[in-house]
């Protein structure tokens, strides 16, 4: 078991969703344990029911029962008895492999509980299967992270127009949304992934998007540091006049967009604490730094300009500028 935190995993996604629905939690762990100790997508694994028990907490006894379901059920071989069987898995029926990271089965080595190890103590099946959704369906490209379970953003009346800039406040709504085709097949999609979330498998990222159904533009943490950038959500109070700075302590953020972006929209997305080692995630990262740079490009010039920033550069109209004297902001929604 050499190396056994680095690199990731393959699962033929077919089965494990098949071994999840005929069986059950447990055997689904299983299975996970035996597709963590082979290489790439090959069918041979060593590893067996001492992992069971080291990574999943699964007991012997369980693991013999898990290990007899799952090779009576066909989604294992065995082809080596004795003290150190081997086994092989059975090939996917579509070709389509979800790669796990190791360190998903094995924990860091830190020694702190894997998650798969915290998701076999809840007990419940829809964890798993919802953790392992997030790790298929998630687009980091297009959405940012995994886009279908998200907290939204109240957007409020434009604050005011700078340059070919747009300023709107954002209060994020104490309620998180899941698109109905996705919750639908779950029992309670909401309350499992508030599991994932307090056991720190997964966390929400706030990201701006230029419209509802529109592309993201940049997010306003870092989702590999989990940080506020700073950069991006302060610059609108940094180059307005004093007046406005009330607005930085009466909505979570207020940020400037290009005023063409007529319906800009902050909601949140998910992100894997436990992140896969591929050309993928790679790729998304890099996506990630170039949203990030983009977006701190954009402002460049605002910043230069910030000390030359007038009250006669702003044009309120007929924009209403918050005061402590008007601390109620119910008016100023949509």
């Amino acid at each position: 078991m050499s190396d056994t935190n680095s690199g990731s995993f393959a699962v033929a996604y077919d089965r494990i969703q098949a071994v999840i629905e005929r069986f059950g939690l447990i055997e689904a762990c299983h299975y996970l344990l035996y597709c963590c100790g082979r290489k790439g997508t090959l069918e041979a694994t060593r590893w067996s029911r001492n992992s069971a028990l080291k990574y999943a907490g699964i007991p012997t006894r369980s693991a013999q029962k898990s290990e007899m379901k799952l090779i009576s059920g066909g989604f294992v071989h065995k082809v080596k008895t004795g003290k150190h069987p081997e086994f092989a898995i059975a090939p996917s029926t579509t070709g389509e492999h979800l790669w796990l990271p190791k360190t998903f089965v094995t924990g860091t080595k830190e020694g702190e509980p894997s998650p798969l190890m915290l998701i076999k103590q809840t007990g419940y099946k829809d964890v798993l299967r919802l953790m392992l959704d997030i790790y298929w369906r998630k687009d980091i490209f297009n959405e940012g992270g995994f886009g279908r379970i998200y907290t939204p953003f109240e957007r409020s009346v434009k604050l005011a127009d700078h340059g070919a800039f747009s300023v709107y406040g954002f209060n994020e709504l104490d309620r998180m949304t899941a698109e109905d085709d996705f919750a639908s097949t779950y029992h309670d999609c909401l309350s499992t992934v508030a599991s994932l979330i307090r056991m720190g498998l997964v966390f929400e990222v706030p990201y701006l998007f230029d419209s509802q159904d529109g592309m993201p533009m940049f997010p306003l943490d870092n989702p590999y540091t989990q940080e506020e950038l700073t950069s991006l959500t302060a610059i609108a109070i940094d180059v307005l006049p004093d007046e406005y700075d009330y607005n930085a302590s009466i909505h979570n953020y207020c940020l400037m967009v290009p005023s063409h972006m007529q319906a800009p929209v902050v909601r949140t997305v998910l992100f894997t604490r436990y992140r896969q080692q591929t050309k993928v995630m790679k790729a998304g990262y890099s996506t990630t730094m170039d949203r990030i740079e983009k977006g701190e490009c954009l402002y460049q010039r605002l910043i230069k300009d910030k000390s030359k920033t007038t009250q006669g550069q702003i044009k309120d109209n007929s924009i209403y500028v918050l005061s402590s004297v008007n601390a109620d902001i119910s008016w100023a929604y949509d």
